[in-house]
C-alpha cells in the first residue's frame, strides 16, 4: 500500500511528475515491495488527484521497468532485475568517477566543509540506526560532489538510470556493519578531493560504486 503518512498536497508543476516521484522513491526505498500491487484508484484518493495523472505516472514507472502492467490483471512492483543493476552501476561509474576527477579541480573551502558536515550527519544516523537517512543521506553526498563540479544537470541525468541501482543499494545499507563502511568509503573520497589527488579521489570512487558488486551474485538467494 502506498505511503499514505504523507498525503501533502501535490505541487502544482506537474500532477503526473510529483504523483511518478512519489510511486518511485517508494519502490525505491521498499515501502512498495516487490510484486505488490498497485492499485490506480487508492493512489488517486489518497493523494487528492484523477486517475489520469496516477496512470501516466504508472506508465513511465513500467516504461522503466520498476513496475508490470498486466492489461485486466492490474500492475504490480516490479522485481530487482539484476542485468538493470548492473547496466546501471557501470553507467555511474564511467560517469561519477569523470566528476570526481573535475571535483579535484574546483573544490573549495566551503564545497570540502559541506561533505564533511554531510558525513558527520550520515554517521549520525548510522549511530541511531536510522537507515533510511542513511540512505538519504549518501545521495546529499554524492550530489554535493556533482555540485562541486559543476554538473548538476548531468546527475539530474542520471537520476532515471540510478534507480534499479538504488533499490538493491537501499536493501544492502540494511545489511550488518554496511553503513560504517559507506562512511569510511565517503571519508576516503573526501580524503582525496581534500588532498586534490585525482587519483586517490578516483580509486577511492570507484571502489565505492564497486561494492554493490559483492552481492550481485548472492542476491536472488535473499527475499527482495
Amino acid at each position: 500500500m502506498l505511503d499514505t503518512t504523507r498525503q501533502t498536497n501535490v505541487r502544482p508543476r506537474s500532477t503526473a511528475a510529483n504523483v511518478y516521484e512519489m510511486l518511485r522513491n517508494d519502490i525505491v526505498l521498499g515501502t512498495l515491495k516487490p510484486q505488490q500491487p498497485i492499485r490506480e484508484a487508492e493512489i488517486a484518493a489518497s493523494l487528492n488527484v484523477s486517475r489520469t495523472p496516477v496512470r501516466e505516472a504508472l506508465l513511465r514507472l513500467a516504461s522503466l521497468g520498476l513496475v508490470d502492467i498486466f492489461p485486466q490483471s492490474g500492475t504490480l512492483v516490479a522485481p530487482i532485475r539484476i542485468e538493470k543493476v548492473r547496466a546501471a552501476q557501470l553507467i555511474r561509474e564511467v560517469v561519477e568517477v569523470e566528476v570526481c576527477r573535475r571535483a579535484c579541480r574546483m573544490a573549495s573551502h566551503e564545497d570540502l566543509e559541506a561533505l564533511s558536515s554531510i558525513l558527520d550527519e550520515q554517521e549520525f544516523a548510522a549511530i541511531r540506526k536510522d537507515m533510511r537517512r542513511v540512505y538519504e543521506l549518501d545521495e546529499v553526498f554524492h550530489r554535493r560532489i556533482f555540485e562541486t563540479a559543476d554538473c548538476v544537470a548531468v546527475y539530474e541525468e542520471l537520476e532515471d538510470v540510478k534507480t534499479h541501482l538504488n533499490r538493491l543499494r537501499f536493501v544492502t545499507v540494511n545489511w550488518p556493519n554496511r553503513p560504517n563502511s559507506i562512511i569510511a568509503e565517503h571519508r576516503d573520497i573526501l580524503a582525496g578531493l581534500t588532498a586534490r589527488d585525482e587519483q586517490a579521489t578516483a580509486a577511492a570512487m570507484t571502489m565505492h560504486l564497486r561494492t554493490i558488486l559483492q552481492v550481485l551474485d548472492n542476491f536472488g538467494t535473499r527475499p527482495q
